[in-house]
């Protein structure tokens, strides 16, 4: 039976990564460049401030005021922790992943405004890819030898990262798009998202709103890398588990841009219900265009699409559309949240006009989990005892923006809140309660499923 927490939330079905997927419990966040190339867009970096803000969350930042001393691990000094990450800022796209940049410092913005870590202030240390294998090694290989460690990267290409990061032991706290990388023994993700896993919850949820539509299900995934597949077939175990019955699934390209041919061939077959993996909100908008233009009106379910843009594009033809995510809704339904509240008066710091997506909210919730394993870590901070501090970190939520997940073991979460664009809003229905998530006790059934294994944890 499906019930309500107060502090959970799962994306399902969020897609960016080159080859990786993102769940909140499924942020499924597997991009491909087209994906990104949609919503992305550059903002102006303002200046951080000092202004104290709600205490809802402040335990997660707190000081100390005995005097630190220096570590020997690179990047710490007595008054300061240097941590860097790569992003694509410029390429493919201009500010395609500045989010995760403007998410990470506002973070760090709101815990040096409280005095910092043990008396020592947190800089960032970002760079960016060029969108280029190369760069992305030498600008990690640089940081491995100068920063403490490695927090809130986001770049398509950060497959090129993990043998440098296997090499060195360097700890990773990010949401990762590389697989391999993902599963590495000091890679740490906010929102663990391996891919061959897909919560249940989403399709527990649909087969009682829904229990005859889901017996005619279309899928169009991004077709993009082997990780991306991996997803679509473990979300196609999961849903056909629950008795989804699925009449059509095929992939689309980055380059694509028009799924005429695809509604038709829905439209044909008696699609009744759509899902999208891996699909950007500019992406989703034009598919409902196309569905509209053609009178055919499925139950449309999307987890990427999340956005202003989406609306703004969509118009008319994404009413009705729901959205199953990890994460709260940020935009607006749940803006009077504490934690939303904390998020979005700092990027607004960090940012002069900051853009609101999921590497914004990656950013912040990698910066937090990594301030969460520094504090434990010791008042003379290494990386050793920084990996030690993270290996038991096995609940996180960053203070409830995102689904409970286990970063210390890579296990991801599985809840979600579901939502409807109605009349231009993107508004929560039930069965969501007002402020919380949906959770289901739903397992993933034994055939056809085998866990990942995660090397073990160094001590």
């Amino acid at each position: 039976m499906d019930d309500v927490q107060g502090k959970r939330t799962v994306a399902v079905r969020s897609g960016h990564g080159r080859r990786r997927t993102v769940r909140g419990a499924r942020l499924l966040v597997p991009i491909s460049v087209v994906a990104l190339v949609a919503s992305a867009c550059s903002s102006t970096p303002g200046k951080a401030a000092s202004t104290t803000t709600t205490a809802a969350t402040a335990t997660t930042a707190g000081g100390s005021s005995t005097p630190p001393t220096g570590g020997t691990s690179p990047g710490i000094t007595s008054t300061q922790v240097t941590v860097g990450q790569v992003d694509d800022l410029t390429k493919p796209i201009p500010g395609l992943f500045k989010g995760a940049k403007d998410g990470t410092q506002a973070y760090f913005d709101y815990v040096n405004s409280q005095g910092g870590v043990n008396g020592r202030t947190i800089k960032l240390d970002a760079q960016d890819s060029g969108y280029d294998d190369g760069i992305v090694a030498n600008e990690t290989q640089a940081q491995v030898k100068s920063d403490f460690a490695l927090v809130g990267g986001f770049s398509l290409d950060d497959a090129a990262e993990e043998p440098i990061i296997a090499s060195s032991g360097m700890p990773d706290v990010a949401y990762p798009l590389d697989q391999s990388l993902s599963n590495l023994p000091t890679s740490y993700s906010p929102a663990p998202n391996p891919s061959n896993d897909y919560p249940l919850t989403v399709f527990t949820v649909l087969k009682k709103k829904f229990p005859t539509q889901i017996k005619h299900v279309g899928i169009l995934w991004a077709n993009a890398t082997p990780s991306t597949a991996a997803s679509e077939t473990a979300f196609e175990r999961a849903a056909k588990s629950q008795g989804f019955g699925i009449v059509y699934s095929t992939g689309f390209t980055p380059s694509q841009t028009t799924f005429l041919a695809n509604v038709l061939t829905m439209k044909a077959k008696g699609v009744q219900m759509f899902f999208t993996l891996q699909m950007p909100d500019a992406y989703a908008a034009t598919v409902a265009k196309e569905m509209q233009q053609q009178s055919f009106n499925p139950v449309n379910v999307e987890g990427d699409a999340y956005s202003n843009q989406l609306v703004n594009e969509g118009g008319p033809a994404v009413n009705n559309m729901y959205l199953d995510t990890g994460y709260l809704l940020y935009l607006d339904a749940d803006a009077n949240l504490p934690a939303v509240k904390l998020f979005t008066h700092w990027m607004k710091e960090a940012d002069a006009s900051p853009q609101f997506n999921l590497e914004a909210v990656y950013g912040w919730a990698a910066a937090q989990l990594f301030v969460e394993g520094l504090r434990a870590a010791g008042k003379t901070p290494t990386r050793a005892s920084l990996k030690a501090a993270l290996d038991k970190v096995t609940s996180f939520d960053a203070s409830g923006l995102l689904t409970t997940g286990n970063p210390a073991q890579n296990i991801p979460g599985g809840c979600i809140v579901l939502s409807q664009v109605r009349n231009g809003q993107i508004k929560r229905v039930a069965p969501s309660p007002p402020t919380g998530f949906i959770c289901s006790s739903a397992k993933l059934p034994a055939p056809g499923f085998k866990p990942e294994v995660r090397p073990t944890p160094s001590s």
